[in-house]
């Protein structure tokens, strides 16, 4: 009898796009240029919140609900807008918190009852494995990225295992931005699953 782990409390899915359109592609940065001037401020924010919760988890051992809401909130615009630039010309990310509100993008965070007290002052040492990797993906990532371009406006179709690739590396981001802002306890799997 094989025990499994739990599933990680952070959840990160984009969906595939069936039809897009050809041309859309080469424009869709241009159209998401405000929500990327706003997504750039609440990922500043998100990291200044998650600063002060640092001190919040070392002297309660809780993360309050608005803030973990607020952090989670503003992490999720960030991946909407990102799965708007790269893969979705059919709706544009709505300027919102909300779980949901862009069903393209499926973002959650498990939040937890209580939190290591400790582990705050030392997770930023602990994901720089994690960091070098994603640097690697990262860059990997781009050149797979000009693939899917190439292959949207011959064929009309992402190709998928780009697609899984890309998305992948964004999920595995998504694990390590959660961990560093303090959402979750649980060490990032090394996996783009």
């Amino acid at each position: 009898m094989t025990a499994f782990a739990p599933a990680y409390p952070v959840r990160f899915e984009v969906q595939y796009p069936d039809q897009p359109r050809r041309w859309m592609v080469l424009v869709r940065w241009l159209l998401a240029i405000p929500q990327c001037f706003v997504s750039s401020i609440l990922a500043d924010l998100a990291s200044l919140l998650a600063f002060f919760a640092v001190f919040v988890i070392l002297f309660t051992k809780r993360y309050p609900e608005g803030l973990f809401r607020l952090i989670v909130g503003c992490e999720r615009w960030q991946f909407n807008v990102m799965a708007y630039v790269l893969f979705h010309d059919g709706q544009y990310p709505p300027f919102s918190f909300d779980d949901g509100a862009y069903p393209r993008l499926t973002f959650q965070v498990d939040r937890q009852t209580e939190y290591n007290r400790w582990l705050p002052l030392v997770k930023w040492l602990l994901a720089i494995p994690h960091l070098v990797v994603l640097v690697v993906l990262a860059a990997v990532a781009v050149f797979a990225y000009v693939g899917i371009l190439v292959g949207v406006l011959v064929t009309g179709r992402y190709p998928r295992g780009l697609f899984d690739y890309v998305v992948g590396v964004g999920r595995r981001g998504a694990r390590v931005t959660s961990y560093l802002h303090l959402l979750t306890d649980r060490y990032p799997p090394f996996s783009l699953r």
